[in-house]
């Protein structure tokens, strides 16, 4: 019939319209959407550009003890790391490895930075004797308090921020508290740290930190050093010279290393 012959369609048709079928495509920008980009991009460009200056100034103000004291505030503050599910999380993932691969098992470990005593009950876990010491009494404290409620000996010595308790030599092995090693301002204080930690132990011992690699091509990285260094000068800062790499982030001293820096205080 005529409107039933009228719906069909040929197999000539249908090879046509799938041949000039509409390509996907994103829909064009608006002025609105253009200005909003353009805005957008700016404002993250003034924002690290200000938070750049504003590191710099107080980098090159304050003194090595003034970052100490920061830093501390803010793992002081924290809850998590004062918490007994932290201290009974164990090892991280990349840790349980190495020691695994270096450390012989039933040694005995020293940790530096011990924090709460996550560490040291990790280790303990895992079969070594370990000791630790600590430079933030509030974490010494939550440490001691959570040890004792799971009827562990708590082996936790406080320390002064860069230093090392005094001791015998009778360490098999030993670990830096996860990032402590960032947090220690100036080359200078780092690497007698690491010297007093040798103190501690047996010949060719292994050792455990970590720490975190710096991108060069950072040019608000660049920046935050320079505008530092002109800030120490101008305002007669810090007495400790600034060093690249240095940084405050989320409200705490940390310094980020090139892999020539690392092995070079090592």
């Amino acid at each position: 019939m005529p409107a039933s012959s009228a719906s069909l369609r040929t197999p000539s048709d249908h090879q046509h319209q799938t041949g000039t079928a509409v390509q996907p495509r994103l829909p064009s920008p608006s002025f609105r959407t253009q200005c909003f980009e353009h805005a957008d991009r700016w404002f993250h460009r003034l924002a690290n550009l200000a938070e750049a200056l504003h590191k710099g100034f107080w980098l090159g103000s304050l003194s090595a003890d003034d970052l100490n004291a920061i830093t501390a505030k803010r793992y002081g503050a924290s809850q998590h790391l004062a918490s007994t599910e932290h201290v009974e999380s164990g090892f991280f993932d990349w840790e349980a490895p190495l020691l695994e691969r270096y450390f012989r098992k039933e040694s005995r470990i020293l940790v530096a930075a011990a924090g709460s005593g996550r560490e040291i009950l990790a280790l303990r876990d895992a079969g070594f004797s370990a000791d630790g010491f600590e430079c933030n009494p509030s974490l010494l404290a939550a440490g001691k308090k959570i040890f004792e409620q799971l009827g562990q000996s708590h082996s936790v010595v406080f320390c002064e921020a860069d230093m090392v308790p005094s001791g015998p030599q009778i360490y098999d092995g030993l670990i830096v508290g996860w990032s402590a090693y960032t947090h220690i301002p100036t080359r200078l204080r780092r690497v007698r740290f690491l010297q007093a930690l040798r103190g501690r132990t047996l010949p060719q011992s292994p050792l455990v930190m970590s720490f975190f690699i710096r991108n060069e091509s950072s040019r608000y990285s660049a920046l935050t050093y320079r505008a530092g260094a002109i800030c120490r000068i101008l305002f007669r800062g810090r007495k400790e010279p600034l060093e690249r790499g240095d940084d405050l982030e989320f409200s705490h001293f940390r310094h980020r290393f090139t892999r020539d820096e690392i092995e070079a205080e090592l």
